[in-house]
C-alpha cells in the first residue's frame, strides 16, 4: 500500500479494516503520531506485558527476536519504536517480514524519512505509511471545537481563529492551551477572546496581525492600544517596526499572487510560511487595494531609513506605523 496523508483514510482504516502488521507514522505533527498509535494499540487489544517500547537506541535484532517469540500473556504483541533513524540509514528489513508472519504489530514514529530507504519501501509495500503533516486551519479548528464542546463549553469561530493565529498550528500545543481554558471557563459558558488573552501563551505575531487588521480597517485607536500592549510587554519599538514592515511586504506579495489566482497552499510554499499564516494574510489582503498596500510598504521603508539616520526615534516610527 502506498503512503497516505489523509486523516480520513487512516482513521477509517483503523476503525474498519484489518490491521496491517507494520506502520510508519512520520512528520512534524506529534499529536497525530501519538493519537493513531494509541488507536492501533486499542485495536490490537494487548495488555502492558505484551507492549514493547524502543527509542533512538532500538536494536533490529531485539525487535526481530520479539517478532519470532511466542507470547506467554496473550495472543498479540505490540512494538512501538520512536525516533529510531531506521528510515534514514541502511537497515535490514527481515524483521518486517517476521512481523507480517506473526501476531506482532509494529508502529514506527519518526520525524523524517528517506523515501529511497529499503525499509521505507518495505513498509509501503506490506504495511501503511502515514504522513503526519501539519494540518490546515479548518481541520485544527474542528478538532479544538470538538474538544471544547465535548467538555460542555462553547466557542465561536472567531475565537478559534484568534487561537490558531496567535498560538500557531501545532495541535499538541493548541490542545494544551485549550485545556487551560476549559478548566477556567464554567460549563455551559462561551470561551471568549479575553479568556485566551488572559490564559494562553500567545505569540507576538498575534498582536501584530491585529495591528494590521486595525490599520486596514482604519481603526487607529485600536491599533494604538495594541501597540501600547506590545510595548508594555517590552517588545523593542524597532522590532515592532521591522515586523510590521515585513508583514506589509508579505501582504503585497500575497495580493499579487491572489490576483494571479494562487491558493493558500501555493502562497505558503512560495513565501516559505505556514498555510494558516497564508490564509490569514489572504483574508487581510482581500479587503485592501493593491496600491494602498504598496504605499504602506514604501512608508515603512521610509520610517526605517529615518530611524537609522537618526531623524526620528524608533518609538515614534513604531507609533506612525501603527496608525498610518
Amino acid at each position: 500500500m502506498a503512503e497516505i496523508d489523509s486523516i480520513n483514510a487512516i482513521r477509517d482504516h483503523i476503525r474498519q479494516e484489518e490491521l496491517k502488521h507494520v506502520y510508519l507514522f512520520y512528520g512534524p505533527e506529534v499529536y497525530l503520531k501519538d493519537l493513531y498509535t494509541s488507536r492501533i494499540r486499542a485495536r490490537v487489544g494487548c495488555d502492558d506485558m505484551n507492549c514493547f517500547y524502543f527509542s533512538s537506541d532500538a536494536d533490529v535484532r531485539e525487535i526481530a527476536s520479539i517478532c519470532s517469540s511466542v507470547s506467554m500473556f496473550g495472543d498479540r504483541q505490540l512494538i512501538v519504536v520512536s525516533g529510531s533513524g531506521f528510515f534514514r540509514s541502511s537497515t535490514v528489513t527481515d524483521f518486517a517480514d517476521a512481523a507480517n508472519d506473526s501476531n506482532t504489530y509494529i508502529v514506527f514514529k519518526e520525524d523524517d524519512v528517506d523515501k529511497r530507504n529499503k525499509l521505507y519501501k518495505k513498509v509501503c509495500d506490506t504495511g501503511i505509511v502515514f504522513n503526519c503533516k501539519r494540518q490546515g486551519t479548518a481541520e485544527i479548528k474542528k478538532l479544538i471545537s470538538s474538544r471544547v464542546v465535548g467538555s460542555g463549553r462553547r466557542i465561536s469561530d472567531n475565537v478559534l481563529q484568534y487561537m490558531t493565529d496567535g498560538i500557531g498550528n501545532d495541535i499538541s500545543t493548541l490542545l494544551a492551551e485549550t485545556e487551560k481554558l476549559i478548566l477556567y471557563v464554567p460549563e455551559g459558558a462561551y470561551i471568549e477572546r479575553s479568556h485566551v488573552d488572559a490564559l494562553c501563551n500567545m505569540r507576538t505575531n498575534a498582536g501584530l496581525f491585529d495591528i494590521n487588521d486595525a490599520i486596514a480597517a482604519k481603526d487607529h485607536e485600536r491599533a494604538f492600544l495594541i501597540l501600547r500592549k506590545l510595548l508594555d510587554d517590552r517588545e523593542p519599538p524597532v522590532k515592532i517596526l521591522a515586523i510590521v514592515s515585513k508583514m506589509w511586504s508579505r501582504l503585497y506579495n500575497v495580493k499579487v499572487l491572489m490576483n494571479d489566482g494562487a491558493r493558500s497552499a501555493e502562497i505558503a510554499s512560495l513565501l516559505g510560511i505556514k498555510e494558516f499564516a497564508a490564509s490569514k494574510l489572504m483574508r487581510q489582503a482581500s479587503g485592501i487595494d493593491t496600491d494602498l498596500i504598496r504605499r504602506h510598504v514604501m512608508l515603512c521603508g521610509e520610517l526605517d531609513s529615518s530611524v537609522k539616520s537618526g531623524e526620528i526615534k524608533d518609538l515614534t516610527a513604531a507609533e506612525i506605523a501603527a496608525v498610518m
